[in-house]
């Protein structure tokens, strides 16, 4: 088996992300050294095993007449992507499970050919829908049904209902379309349209059907577009960065939202783009160089301490916060089995430090802005509740229709608020504050 298979690739992709809890996205230089359609064809399978995880997780356990034992890993993680792609990609059942066997062959764990092989044909045949049409609780039926852990549906249920649980759970699901930001500095949105047959998005956007890989849509060498979110293109626009300003982004990698302000104010403000991760600042440096954003200087720094940059403070900040990260979940389907029910609250304990410390650095008349790809109200709402309590000096600056912000995002608080696939963005929060 040539060692750049792609299913052998997405099996150990996922593999790390249920064993070892990485993120898919730490693979992506694996899937970057295949082609064309093996690529597709790798990040498909991943994704897709990750995103029904709970449901062929459940069957494969129904046809076993008992548990693999503890660390046979890589059977476990062939035996899902297998069934994923007999079930849920139009790859014929005994495809798929020829592939498995003869992975499985060329394994250490060779001996378990025969065992994938009776597994798989037993579990094809199975319906899902038994696991949870019995099932009374909600939140446990929802968990199975959609393919979610059962301490987040029970979160969601508690909070927001059943109807818009299973909502949400089912715009999670749903593959995300492929949202370009333009890169005003380099080139026009029109002609990039033109070029790429896409969708006007927003001010900046543009939705690419079909694009196959990021590297082959037209103008990626040239640096003409940027990978991001309509919603994540807010942040940028409502800070409003202006040519002139000093300005401060806070946990820049890997730099969407960095090269987005530097376009916004024409490349003449005077950026610095602060993260604590040396790897993620590398990528953020290759994508200023690709994008060709002038004004950017790269800073290593903890956003909770105030040891970078030394007594500077700045016209504007703009906070992304790290997250849970359940309101981009139709995009990194991983992030579902790498959280668990304490990390709502010890994020926003961080959360709230740091927006301490980037409050520090707001000049008088200043403006912050607040991100977070979150749902949790303690990451978002909740967490500018408190801030603002404690800081009677600040204020929020409110988010509003004038400025192009649908209205259907904007909370009665004034924050911008989506949930996953609302205006085709991603679940976010922003709040925007001014100090006084």
């Amino acid at each position: 088996m040539p060692p750049d298979n792609p299913r052998r690739i997405a099996i150990e992709a996922v593999m790390r992300v249920m064993r070892d809890g990485l993120a898919l996205e730490a693979d992506a230089g694996r899937f970057a050294q295949l082609t064309g359609r093996d690529r597709a064809l790798a990040m498909e399978i991943a994704a897709g095993t990750l995103r029904y995880f709970a449901i062929i997780d459940g069957v494969l356990r129904a046809c076993m007449p008992r548990p693999l034992a503890r660390g046979r890993h890589f059977l476990w993680a062939v035996l899902c992507t297998a069934l994923y792609q007999a079930r849920w990609m139009r790859i014929p059942v005994h495809a798929a499970v020829h592939e498995a066997v003869e992975l499985v062959k060329n394994s250490p764990d060779r001996p378990k050919a025969g065992f994938v092989n009776a597994v798989l044909r037993q579990a094809v045949l199975v319906d899902p829908t038994g696991l949870w049409s019995g099932l009374a609780d909600p939140a446990a039926r929802l968990a199975l049904e959609l393919s979610y852990p059962e301490w987040l549906a029970r979160r969601w249920v508690a909070r927001i209902g059943e109807a818009r649980t299973r909502a949400r759970m089912e715009a999670g699901n749903r593959e995300a379309d492929l949202t370009l930001r333009v890169n005003t500095l380099v080139a026009d949105r029109k002609v990039f349209i033109d070029l790429t047959k896409g969708h006007p998005f927003g001010r900046d956007g543009v939705v690419v059907d079909s694009p196959g890989p990021i590297d082959e849509i037209a103008g990626y060498r040239e640096g003409w577009f940027a990978v991001q979110d309509g919603a994540a293109q807010w942040a940028g626009r409502l800070l409003g960065p202006t040519a002139g300003e000093d300005i401060l982004d806070l946990c820049a990698a890997p730099g969407g939202k960095t090269t987005h302000l530097a376009a916004l104010a024409g490349g003449q403000a005077r950026i610095y783009a602060v993260d604590r991760s040396e790897w993620r600042l590398r990528r953020l440096r290759e994508n200023l160089e690709r994008l060709r954003v002038p004004g950017v200087e790269v800073v290593v720094g903890d956003a909770v301490a105030d040891d970078y940059l030394p007594g500077m403070t700045f016209d504007r900040v703009l906070v992304d916060a790290p997250c849970t990260g359940s309101g981009v979940i139709r995009r990194h389907p991983d992030i579902k089995w790498r959280r668990c029910a304490e990390d709502p609250a010890r994020m926003a304990a961080t959360q709230s430090r740091i927006l301490e410390a980037a409050a520090r650095r707001v000049r008088p008349g200043g403006v912050l802005v607040y991100a977070v790809c979150s749902l949790e109200p303690e990451e978002g709402e909740e967490q500018i509740a408190a801030f603002l309590a404690a800081h009677p000096d600040w204020r929020r600056q409110p988010v509003t229709v004038a400025e192009g912000v649908p209205a259907s995002v904007i909370t009665a608080e004034k924050d911008f608020f989506t949930e996953p696939g609302w205006e085709g963005m991603d679940g976010f929060f922003i709040s925007r504050l001014c100090l006084r």
